[in-house]
């Protein structure tokens, strides 16, 4: 029987509530399906085998230019469904029977439609189908043996759609036009049945992002800035690093690419200060990292005739400025080569072992001592705020003098290589 094709847009009456309103309107809207002149689909009624040619021969092989391959004796040029039912047989969709019939008047049971689809679609099981089916169904016995190799197939592209109980194929009963459908709707991927009733649906599990581990004891090549680095033995100064040379894995993966930056502090460590990794940052992921340098014991003495090449672009620490200021009693340091580190820090180690009285008389002094750098030298360039920021300038200035054998700072040149050695396993993403 030729159905009306519905227009787009159309609403069938009597499918807005049932579980495969969605694919049925896509269908139509396709131009796939029709319905009736009362604008009904009837989505219970039964399928012929020449309906089900129809919709097969709209779904897969409309502009296909594919050619009828079969002639029936019950099938003549003359029947409304001629064409469609040898293009459909010549697509490898369906046959016929063995006494040459193809018997279009007959109701199509459901398993062969999983048959025919996954016939014509030249899908095949990559598995054994007995594996399949029985994890599948619970009604698996009940599937012929010619169609167990078929259905197999069809399951596992994900045509077969069971209402309501997935696990429930009901093979040998007569196909409903909601359930060719469905399994329409399955073979042209149209998104459209809700996944519960999808057999052997399985959602898609996101991809995981890769990664890689830097395992302990990794030695990495990473380069200081462009500046130079100035402070006291007893001095924490933070400091970003970049990674100079590309860290590979055993697969030969880049685990660390050149460029990636690795936050720390320079802090003491026995006769010099080493470098202390917190952070990296690798492909704008920040991660925790431990790993440190070797120590570095470079000193530079503190005097006048020293302090005109290593103070111009420096970037100098809140104590070693203190030396600078107080051990050599140069007044000429600017803003632009004063940038403090770890200020308090500075106070408190320089500070060590004083009296409360000594540390509070300099603490208290502290906040004039820009105004007097200025006034006394005559140098309008430094201020209170610009040197060390008030008050805490002093216990540093006081510590430093009375610790007159401090009379050197560590110097790190720019651009100098360091080796870091990583101290605990770090886990970082992979592109």
């Amino acid at each position: 029987m030729i159905l009306a094709l519905a227009t787009p847009g159309f609403a069938f009456s009597d499918t807005q509530n049932i579980w495969a309103n969605t694919c049925i309107q896509q269908l139509a809207n396709r131009g796939i399906i029709g319905g009736y002149p009362d604008g009904s689909f009837r989505p219970n009624n039964p399928v012929t085998r020449a309906e089900f040619a129809t919709m097969v021969n709209r779904a897969f092989l409309s502009g296909s230019g594919a050619r009828g391959g079969a002639s029936f004796q019950d099938v003549s040029r003359n029947f409304w469904a001629y064409d469609a039912i040898n293009q459909a047989a010549g697509a490898g969709f369906l046959s016929g029977y063995p006494d040459g019939t193809f018997r279009p008047g007959q109701n199509i049971p459901r398993v062969q439609v999983l048959v025919a689809l996954s016939s014509g679609l030249n899908v095949n099981p990559t598995q054994s189908p007995e594996v399949t089916l029985n994890r599948l169904y619970q009604d698996a016995v009940s599937i012929p043996d010619y169609a167990r190799t078929g259905v197999a197939a069809a399951s596992e592209q994900q045509l077969v759609v069971n209402y309501p109980d997935a696990n429930v194929l009901r093979p040998n009963q007569l196909a409903v036009r909601a359930d060719v459908a469905a399994s329409l709707c399955q073979g042209l991927r149209l998104a459209a049945i809700p996944n519960q009733y999808i057999a052997g649906y399985a959602p898609a599990v996101p991809a995981q992002p890769q990664t890689a581990t830097v395992p302990q004891g990794t030695l990495i090549l990473t380069r200081s800035g462009s500046q130079r680095v100035i402070l006291s033995p007893q001095e924490t100064l933070p400091l970003t690093l970049n990674v100079a040379q590309e860290v590979r894995d055993s697969q030969g993966r880049v685990v660390l690419p050149a460029g990636s930056t690795i936050s720390g502090r320079w802090q003491p460590a026995g006769q010099g200060s080493q470098f202390v990794a917190q952070q990296i940052n690798v492909r704008g992921q920040t991660l925790a990292f431990n790993a440190t340098s070797q120590p570095v014991r470079r000193t530079q003495e503190i005097s006048e005739r020293s302090l005109r090449p290593i103070l111009p672009g420096a970037l100098v620490g809140t104590a070693a400025a203190a030396l600078i200021a107080g051990v050599s009693g140069d007044r000429r340091i600017e803003a632009g080569e004063v940038l403090a580190g770890t200020v308090t820090g500075a106070a408190a180690g320089l500070n060590w072992g004083r009296t409360p009285g000594q540390a509070l008389r300099d603490f208290g002094i502290g906040a004039g001592l820009g105004a007097a750098v200025g006034g006394l030298s005559g140098d309008r360039r430094v201020t209170p705020t610009q040197v060390l920021g008030g008050a805490v300038l002093g216990s540093v200035v006081g510590g430093a003098a009375d610790r007159r054998q401090i009379q050197a700072v560590i110097v790190v040149e720019p651009q100098t290589d360091l080796v870091l050695t990583v101290n605990q396993p770090v886990s970082v993403p992979l592109p």
